[in-house]
This record gives C-alpha cells, structure tokens and sequence, in this order.
C-alpha cells in the first residue's frame, strides 16, 4: 500500500462507491426472479426454461468468488475491481439488448463471472483502508446493502418488468456503475496492492468450474426431476461430488493453489462459514417460502406479497448503521447470540400461523426477523476476519462470500422441497380422516348443497380447503425446524472467541512463511 488510512470526505465517497456497487450485484441476484414470465413470454422459451436466467449468474457468481484472491494478486485490487465493475456494466447493457434466449444466458453467465470478485474486494478494501477505530462502522454501513438489497430486488423487478420493459432490469445497473467506477477511482487509486504473477491453476479451475455448475443445476432442477429418482440428477449428483472431492485434494497439495483452504485453520474464521452457510440458506429459505405461500395459497398478488415481507428490510435498513459501535462495545459473540435468539423467536413465531392470519401478523414477523439480521451480518463478517491478516483478507473473503453464495440457493431448494413434501403428507393424513362416516364431512356436504355446490364442484371446493390446511401445516414444519438450527448455532459461539494478540502475530508469521 503506498497510503495509509482514508480520512474526510474520501472515506465517505469511497464507502459510497464500494456499496454502490455491492448493491447492484446483490440486487441482480432477485431482480429477475420475478421478471421469468415477461422474458420467458418475450423470447418464446418456457418458464422452466427462463429460470435458467437466474442459474446461469448464480454459476458464474460462484464459479468467480473463491478464486478473488487468485485475481487480486494477478491484477491488484483497484484494478480489479475496476475493471470487474467496468465489464459487469457492458454484460448488463448485452442482457438487455439480448433478442435470442441464448445470448441472454450466456451474457448472465459472464455479467455473474465478472461480478464474482467485487463484494469479497469491496469488504476487504473497507477493512484496510480504513482506520480499525472506524471499521466496524463502515462495515457496518456497508452490511445493511447486502441485507436491503435482495428484499429491495423482487420489488424493483416486479414494478420495471410491470410498467415498463424487462430489458431496464439491466440497464438500471450502467449509469450506477459507472459512477461507482468513479469513486473508486477517485478514492483508493493510492491503495493499490501490489501484484504477484502467480501461475494459472488450470486443474483447479476447471474442477471448480464443473463441481459449482452441476451443483447449480441439482439445486435448480432438483426437485422438478425428483431428486436422485432422476438419472440426469443422478449423474450430475456423483459429478459434483468427485469434484470438489478431487478440488479439495488438489488444492492441499498445490504449489500455488487457486483457493487458500489453509485459511480454515483459524478457528474463528471456519465457524464464520459454518455460520453463514447455514444461516443464509435458512434466511433465503424464509424470503422464498413466505411470498410463494402467500402467492399461491392466500390469495395474494406479487405486489402484496413483497409488501407483506417488506418490513424484514426495515430494522436494519435504519438501525443497522449503529451495529458497527455495538461491535465494538460488546462484542461479535454476545452479538451473534442475540441475533440467535431473535431469528428464532421469528420462526417460531411464525410455525404457529394458520390459514386465516392476516397481513399484520405476517408483518410482525417479518419484522421481528429483520431485527435479527440486524445483529447477523455485521457481526459474522467482523468475526470472518477478526484473526485475518492483511494480506490475506481478498482470499478469506472470496471463499467466505462463496458460501454465501451457495448457500443461498441450497436453502431455498431444501425449504422449497421440504415445504412440497410436507404438504403432500400433510395433505394425505388430514384427508385420510374426510370419510362417508365421518360427521364433519357430512356436514360440509350438506352446507355445501344448501349454497348450490353438490357433487364435483363440492370435492374440488373441499379439496382446496385441504390444500391450503396442508400447505399451512408445512409451512409451519419449516419454521419450526428453523427455528431449533438457530438456536443449535449458539452451541458453536466459543469456538469463535478472539485470539490473544500474540497468538495471532504467531499465525501472521506462520502464514507469510507458507
């Protein structure tokens, strides 16, 4: 580094540029979640076939993540991030003036690879160019756009792809980047890291490439082909599971590996990817499950249904400025332990729903869980790179933000799939008990003739009743099991504890010798 600390008004437009920018990559992973039908309708492909819009920039993103310090040593970091930013604008403007389906796919592809190193760059340039008096402020500042930005994403998609055209959910992404590339260049052009022409891991590249895409694929896919009943999940299934085998193996014994597994070796820093890893496929499976319910079951439309899950954004998007200083004050841990409790107390509170819960208690719960994420990412990122070195930071945080990534989208398919299963069980034990015999069906039967429904029409009506008691029931399951993991994580807080000064100069010695 040839400057020291940022100070005045650079330090505020430097935190504006690198949060501008995470937040249009973490965005980008929800706007087009609700955008499927228009560009599925727009290029004449099926809506199965549209979701591949979502997977092929979640494969990329992932496939990029975890070899960030690979490419800040190549490139260094301004530069890197500049150009990352820089390329992630023109893959927008292609996404948008895509006119066939495949340049579509393959264009998201490369916007998600080019876009792989900035938050895990962005993170570790807030930590080392600011001073560690105000680190856990700026970082705690920057945290609340990686909470508000995939609540903020559906509904910004929802509105652009209704009003106007899909094509701006891409374009929104050019003049914000291009000012962001400015700050940046403006503000850290000093910081600069020094380069290093380490040799291309092409072996690890490519195990990588194939084990995250054929994981993509069976999150994606999974359930629509059943699970392992299927042989193409089957394949891709054993696929993905020799390569990362082989990634891992290759890597412990690489000369110059792409991925930096010796980092696991701080305590504090594994049970941080423990932590984010199940945290954030539980968080993403409670963003997925409440709307789909809503949308499916409750009569609600896309616009309600981001409005009823709206209030999980509202704790931190105000309150998440002032976590940096309790950070400071208390602690990660005792904070980690608060946001335990609050997270589960929401999926508790939420396990105990049933089919006639209005919006306000949907709200309430929301919002309870939004004030635990108050306390989550600010926090686990302070302890992900509390025992850290320096030098270290661009590849701690690339395989910390992969998991993240990852886990994001194995949340959501185990929740989803659960949620199905759960409905199908549910559905079979609460109907076993609709018999000729039974007092309440007949009941049901006679109410139903005196309003003119008789025969068929009466079935499919009750039925209905029983898909909705049913889907309720394992919504319900899914909260509940949620909220017992959450509160299992408080077991693993001490291993997280920090270390003493000098066993971390020990470790920072250890590490430059390797």
């Amino acid at each position: 580094m040839t400057a020291a600390y940022l100070t005045g008004s650079k330090r505020f437009l430097s935190l504006a540029g690198l949060s501008l920018a995470t937040f249009l990559i973490v965005l980008d992973y929800t706007i087009a979640n609700v955008s499927i039908p228009y560009i599925a309708g727009d290029l004449g492909v099926s809506s199965d076939q549209g979701t591949y819009v979502i997977t092929s920039f979640a494969v990329g993103n992932a496939i990029a993540l975890p070899i960030s310090g690979w490419l800040t040593s190549r490139l260094g970091s301004i530069r890197l991030i500049t150009w990352s930013v820089l390329l992630f604008v023109l893959f927008s403007w292609i996404c948008g003036m895509a006119s066939t389906f495949s340049v579509l796919i393959v264009a998201r592809f490369l916007q998600g690879f080019v876009a792989g190193p900035l938050i895990p760059l962005s993170q570790s340039l807030i930590v080392s160019t600011n001073p560690p008096e105000k680190k856990n402020h700026v970082l705690a500042f920057w945290s609340m756009i990686v909470i508000a930005a995939p609540v903020i994403g559906p509904l910004l998609g929802g509105w652009i792809s209704f009003d106007y055209t899909w094509p701006w959910i891409f374009y929104i992404n050019i003049p914000f980047g291009l000012l962001s590339v400015v700050l940046i260049q403006h503000t850290l052009k000093p910081f600069e890291s020094a380069t290093e022409k380490k040799p291309i891991d092409y072996i690890g590249f490519f195990l990588l490439a194939i084990g995250v895409t054929c994981l993509q694929i069976i999150l994606d896919k999974g359930e629509q082909f059943d699970w392992l009943r299927s042989p193409i999940i089957k394949t891709l299934s054993i696929t993905s599971f020799l390569a990362f085998a082989y990634l891992i193996a290759w890597e412990l014994t690489h000369k110059t590996p792409l991925i930096d597994l010796s980092l696991f070796k701080v305590k504090s820093y594994a049970v941080s990817v423990i932590f984010i890893g199940v945290m954030y496929a539980m968080y993403f499976g409670s963003v997925v499950l409440i709307p789909l319910w809503l949308q499916t079951y409750m009569g609600y439309n896309s616009i309600w249904a981001g409005i009823a899950v709206a209030p999980l954004g509202i704790a931190p998007l105000f309150l998440n400025i002032f976590c940096g200083f309790l950070v400071t004050r208390f602690g990660v841990i005792k904070l980690l332990f608060v946001c335990f409790i609050l997270l589960s107390f929401s999926c508790f509170y939420t396990a105990y729903f049933d089919t006639d819960v209005d919006i306000w208690h949907i709200w309430l719960s929301r919002f309870f869980m939004g004030c635990g994420l108050i306390f989550f990412i600010t926090p686990l990122f302070a302890l992900s790179i509390q025992d850290i070195p320096t030098a270290r930071l661009p590849s701690a945080t690339g395989i910390f933000h992969f998991v993240r990534a990852m886990s994001g989208g194995i949340g959501t398919s185990i929740f989803t799939t659960l949620w199905i299963r759960r409905s199908a069980f549910h559905h079979e034990r609460t109907g076993s008990a609709l018999t000729a015999t039974d007092d309440n069906t007949n009941q049901f039967f006679s109410m139903a003739e005196s309003v003119g429904l008789s025969g068929k029409k009466a079935l499919v009506f009750l039925n209905g009743m029983l898909d909705n008691q049913a889907a309720m029931l394992a919504l319900n399951d899914c909260f509940y099991l949620m909220g017992w993991l959450f509160l299992l994580l408080i077991f693993l807080l001490p291993l997280g504890k920090k270390k003493r000064a000098e066993s971390l100069h020990k470790e920072s010695t250890h590490f430059i010798a390797d």
